[in-house]
């Protein structure tokens, strides 16, 4: 699958996040608070391509995401293109 870098950044923030914790579940400010400050807006339209792309998955209160199987197939290739 086709990414855009700030979707690319995303998804590697969240392999941060998961390396950090077993968690299947992650809260969405945890993600938030690593953005850099002067790329918000891309790093948010990053955020809502990998959902639009059902890369990950929300909540219905919108407090926590996952990432779905497909997020995790995609993750893995983008790490081995990376390498």
């Amino acid at each position: 699958m086709d990414l855009i870098p700030s979707e690319r950044a995303v998804l590697h923030i969240i392999r941060a996040l998961m390396l950090e914790s077993r968690a299947r579940a992650y809260r969405v400010t945890a993600l938030r608070s690593r953005w850099p400050v002067t790329h918000i807006q891309a790093y948010e339209g990053g955020y809502c391509g990998l959902v639009d792309k059902r890369l990950i998955q929300v909540s219905g209160d919108k407090q926590t995401f996952s990432l779905t199987n497909a997020g995790l197939a995609c993750l893995g290739h983008s790490l081995a293109m990376a390498s």
